[in-house]
């Protein structure tokens, strides 16, 4: 039978990860999403509309969505294995997302002048970012990996 002594204290931990949980991602939600479409918003003018190329909308959505799920996760499973397994199936999706989302490191575009039959191709280089981002999620990675390691060696420490 489970004391209900017992349970107070695991209850009372649970809220507070899901409080923290909820903080935090409301916080990302925030960082991700909404400051991005209002930086956007800002650079467009009356006489010149600035908008984002249609292609790359969804894009902005599924990394708030990626970045807020694994936060969420993360701050749910605290103080269990299971969130460095998720900090580490963050940083693999995240590393996926980059390269799917940066087509490999070479962006292409075509922008239609308003009022005019002409357009603009832009062709962007952009493989020395991507390998940054996938260094840097290589790094978090690792660390996730260690962290996970230096839990365990803790947990059997004590036992």
């Amino acid at each position: 039978m489970v004391n209900e002594e017992d349970s107070k204290p695991l209850l009372k931990k649970i809220i507070l990860n899901a409080t923290r949980a909820a903080l935090k991602g409301f916080i990302m939600l925030l960082l991700t999403y909404l400051l991005p479409t209002l930086i956007i918003g800002a650079l467009a003018s009356p006489d010149m509309p600035f908008e984002m190329p249609l292609e790359y909308t969804p894009l902005v959505y599924i990394f708030s969505a990626i970045v807020v799920f694994f936060t969420v996760v993360t701050e749910l499973f605290s103080g269990t294995i299971l969130r460095y397994a998720f900090s580490v199936g963050r940083a693999l999706v995240l590393m996926m997302f980059f390269i799917y989302a940066l087509n490999g490191g070479i962006l292409t575009s075509t922008i239609q002048i308003p009022g005019q039959q002409l357009a603009i191709q832009i062709l962007a280089n952009l493989k020395a970012l991507l390998a940054v981002l996938i260094l840097l999620n290589v790094l978090g990675l690792a660390k996730s990996m260690l962290e996970a390691t230096n839990f365990l060696a803790r947990k059997v420490e004590t036992t």
